[in-house]
């Protein structure tokens, strides 16, 4: 505890030439040296952990004098230190008041913006130390570590470099650069950042950053290896044990993978959601319901749904609660089951219309049990069905009659968290696309759907359609191909059974495989892979020449 105050009042960890908490100036007399004296006392009563005391001092030396910025700032970070944090901001804040230069207020408050997930807000900080002391490392550091989480690379890449650059010995610093390199795909410089890092300071962190670096690489031998380190110093560390299970997955060894895939909700802090039922382990169901329930993002539920008509098969009734956005879908396509949509948060009371309810299971645990190798994923094209009738209406309306062939486009995909910035390329970039005999169809969804420039490819776009999963359905199977990033299209488009070309970035999830064009989950897809330390102009150009040929065959016919 007394360590963590300390690191609180000298700005939170620090590099050669990192700013620390002002030294307090001696004064001879009167209320100014009597306040003085009094916060050096308070700093002697906090390296000896008396801190109750030490705050008694602090608020002596504040009623002598009110505008002593740098009593308030630590008056914060004891709050701070205590959990007290809405009183920690309140000193911080005072202390910036009165002296808008003091480094440990702005640390503070970014450090609690930080806890509260507002990043933006504590880069705005390090910026206001940075400005008033340039050669602060530990602001540039944190400073490029925010600016990750914001998905400013650059900016964060400047900064990272900065840090070193001030104190080539701020291991922390290394660590927070090879993050960022990781983020725009440089992962063997990022490599090398880690390794020194972990040289300098073993810890769980560092060991699993390097396995994502490996991994990155291709090297997942080595990742593997580097995730088992990173669990060497703290076993349930989430980060190592979810990587790991992605890793194998990565590499096709699925009964491993799937193994420690079981243990993704203890290593996110998720918990699995609970119905009040016991949990399915694989135990005959003849003659059972059971609950199959929804987790994580809407691809995960479209993918691992593939495994629902293995339950329907063994099972002598299924219970499926998914994402309100497929309940049409998913009541359509697996009319032996029992549909449900709904929001993960919403109450399960719903379920007692349907008892009794034997067992439950989150659907990413089925593939445990029904895709434990590469000979268990089914050959056969699709087990999503669109509306026959929707299908017809969207046929209809393309003009499919006239001989073009129609081409679906997606070119966004994921979250800063999910890699958004490699997977996802700018509209103009499929430019190249734009040939006589082709019409494309705009399948992109939400805020980018609407972000087409000149140089993008004339589409046609119809607003609302890309939130209507079961329309989107409907409008896939009308089309002839899809071309899309790695995104929830591709599921949807591959759960259909229909033609889609995924481009993939060089790091691509580990559901797509380390290697080939195809994927065990969709037969009707094909993988248009990037290259490290390259642009998507190679892979635009192979797709424009695969088009070419696909209407060279289709005009033979």
């Amino acid at each position: 505890m007394l360590t963590r105050l300390i690191q609180l009042l000298t700005g939170g960890g620090a590099g050669k030439k990192t700013q620390r908490a002002a030294p307090l100036p001696v004064e001879a007399s009167g209320d100014a040296g009597r306040a003085d004296a009094a916060c050096r006392e308070a700093d002697a009563l906090i390296e000896h952990g008396r801190l109750d005391e030490a705050e008694s001092r602090l608020r002596e030396a504040i009623a002598l004098r009110h505008d002593f910025a740098e009593a308030h700032g630590r008056l914060g970070a004891i709050h701070e230190q205590r959990g007290e944090l809405e009183d920690a901001a309140d000193c911080y804040q005072l202390a910036i008041h009165f002296d808008p230069a003091l480094a440990v207020a702005h640390f503070g408050l970014a450090r609690l913006h930080k806890g509260q997930g507002r990043h933006a807000e504590a880069a705005a900080h390090y910026r206001r130390i940075i400005e008033h002391h340039p050669d602060d490392a530990a602001a540039h550091r944190n400073l490029c570590l925010a600016l990750h989480e914001t998905g400013e690379y650059a900016q964060a890449l400047a900064h990272g470099r900065r840090a070193l650059a001030i104190d080539p010995g701020l291991t922390e610093a290394r660590h927070n650069l090879g993050l960022v390199l990781l983020a725009v795909g440089d992962p063997e410089q990022a490599m090398q950042h880690f390794r020194r890092a972990l040289e300098e300071r073993p810890c769980a962190e560092t060991a699993s950053a390097l396995g994502h670096a490996y991994r990155d690489l291709g090297r997942l031998e080595d990742a593997i290896a580097a995730y088992d380190h990173a669990r060497s110093f703290s076993p349930d560390f989430g980060d190592a044990v979810l990587n790991r299970a992605h890793a194998l997955l990565l590499n096709g060894d699925y009964s491993a993978g799937w193994a420690e895939y079981e243990k993704r909700f203890i290593a996110t802090g998720s918990g699995v959601r609970d119905f009040g039922l016991p949990r399915w382990n694989g135990e005959p169901l003849q003659g059972r319901t059971i609950l199959v329930h929804a987790e994580q993002g809407l691809g995960d539920e479209i993918m691992f749904a593939s495994c629902v008509p293995d339950v329907i098969a063994n099972a002598g009734h299924v219970v499926i609660e998914c994402n309100d956005r497929l309940e049409a879908l998913f009541r359509r396509s697996f009319p032996g089951a029992t549909v449900h949509g709904g929001k993960k948060d919403d109450p399960a009371d719903w379920l007692e219309r349907h008892a009794p309810v034997h067992c439950q299971t989150p659907i990413g645990g089925l593939p445990r049990h029904f895709r434990s190798e590469l000979a268990a994923f089914p050959q056969a094209r699709g087990y999503l069905r669109a509306d026959p009738a929707r299908v017809r209406a969207w046929r209809e309306r393309l003009g499919a009659a006239d001989g073009r062939l129609r081409i679906g486009l997606s070119w966004r995909g994921g979250t800063p968290k999910t890699r958004t910035h490699l997977r996802s390329m700018a509209p103009e970039e499929l430019g190249p696309l734009s040939r006589p005999g082709f019409d494309f169809v705009n399948l992109q969804y939400g805020a980018a759907a609407r972000s087409l420039t000149g140089n993008a490819p004339v589409m046609h776009t119809f607003p609302g359609v890309g939130e209507d999963l079961d329309e989107m359905a409907a409008l896939i199977c009308a089309l002839d191909l899809v071309v899309s990033v790695a995104n929830t299209t591709v599921h949807l488009a591959g759960a259909l059974g229909r033609p889609v070309w995924a481009l993939l970035s060089p790091s691509p999830e580990w559901r797509y495989g380390a290697r080939g064009e195809t994927m065990p989950w969709y037969p009707s897809a094909r993988l248009f892979r990037r290259g490290h330390g390259k642009g998507w102009d190679a892979v635009i150009g192979r797709i424009a020449r695969e088009l070419d040929e696909l209407r060279y065959t289709q005009h033979l016919k």
